[in-house]
């Protein structure tokens, strides 16, 4: 499912986290029009995404759940910012539509 979006993502996993396990998905700088894709994809599969950036870390987080589905986090690089210690923004809801 996801490598047919985009086939160099790395993709992580994990069985054991959450209720249905979740997928950690880590988007390359030149992979962001893909997320979006696989966003829109996702969400006519009923998933839900939220939004954070996090400049300090140099990245942006799209976490997306649906019911009896497995979590999917999706993180894709941002310019760095290290004098924004603090800076990161609450979670915010998100659609790739």
């Amino acid at each position: 499912m996801i490598h047919k979006w985009t086939p160099k993502v790395n993709c992580l996993p994990d069985q054991d986290k959450g209720e249905h396990g979740h997928l950690i998905l880590n988007f390359a700088d030149d992979d962001s029009s893909k997320i979006a894709a696989l966003g829109k994809d996702r969400e006519n599969k009923s998933y839900r995404f939220r939004v954070k950036k996090s400049p300090w870390l140099g990245q942006v987080t799209y976490p997306g759940k649906a019911d009896n589905k497995p979590a999917i986090i999706m993180t894709l690089p941002i310019a760095k910012d290290r004098l924004a210690i603090n800076g990161h923004s609450p979670e915010q809801p998100y659609s790739f539509k």
